[in-house]
């Protein structure tokens, strides 16, 4: 009993502090980092491996106590960060896509794994709302990165305030991703290409509908959890309490 609940304990702390980790790690990634040195300096470079590092594996300790999230997590993350890492030892240019491939699909994963784990049932906890928080950041930093495909394959993909062909370096995907998501709209960047569009739109509609759907959620589950009694005794409708009383009815019959 003593083993079971220390160890109940320890996942809500790893749960808890992976999560926070995890936040403020993406917080730095897309708002203090991308800005903070120039794009093609190699110290922007590692920056971005050791981050991507460092998130990946915040994501896998905040999704530890589920056995078989934490299994494909791990696995994703592991490929994303050995072909990112391995692309150090090659000649430059040689896994761009695979690279950029790799981080989309494992900040995808990661971003449904949490998804799950906020809108599952339940009550609201703390690592519950920091979840909603941080899969909203990374939505953005998804779109970011898949921008960044598109302009990496389709030239002229985006027109305006951009690179050479459209092109698009890393600060310059996560300011129109966020720019898109929260619906700003300066239009100092346009998309061109049917695939820009596409996840344009796309984006568009999650910033309009995720904060919604996600506050509706957590007042609905607030709601639906019962309520404790002030004195901190059990509420009388507990199975519990209820048990108990039928329990007392039993034993006061001849």
């Amino acid at each position: 009993m003593i083993h079971a609940r220390w160890w109940r304990d320890l996942s809500v702390r790893m749960r808890i502090g992976g999560m926070t980790a995890l936040l403020v790690l993406l917080v730095l990634n897309v708002f203090v980092v991308p800005f903070s040195v120039a794009p093609d300096d190699t110290l922007a470079r590692l920056l971005r491996d050791v981050f991507l590092t460092l998130i990946l594996l915040s994501g896998v300790v905040a999704v530890a106590e589920d056995r078989t999230h934490w299994i494909a997590i791990a696995l994703v993350a592991a490929v994303a960060m050995l072909v990112n890492w391995t692309g150090w030892f090659l000649p430059p240019g040689q896994t761009p896509g695979l690279t950029d491939a790799t981080t989309l699909v494992s900040l995808a994963i990661l971003g449904a794994v949490i998804g799950v784990k906020v809108f599952s049932g339940g009550t609201v906890t703390f690592d519950r709302i920091l979840g909603a928080v941080t899969l909203y950041i990374l939505i953005g930093v998804v779109w970011a990165q898949a921008y960044q495909i598109v302009s990496f394959h389709v030239p002229h993909a985006y027109a305006g305030n951009t690179g050479a062909d459209g092109a698009f370096d890393s600060p310059t995907a996560i300011y129109f991703s966020f720019v898109t998501l929260t619906t700003v709209g300066y239009g100092d960047i346009t998309p061109v290409a049917h695939a820009a569009k596409s996840l344009a739109i796309v984006e568009g509609l999650l910033g309009q509908l995720y904060p919604a759907i996600v506050l509706a959620r957590l007042v609905s589950l607030q709601t639906a959890a019962p309520a404790a009694p002030a004195d901190g005794t059990a509420n009388p409708a507990s199975p519990s309490r209820r048990s108990g009383r039928k329990g007392s009815r039993t034993r006061s019959r001849p």
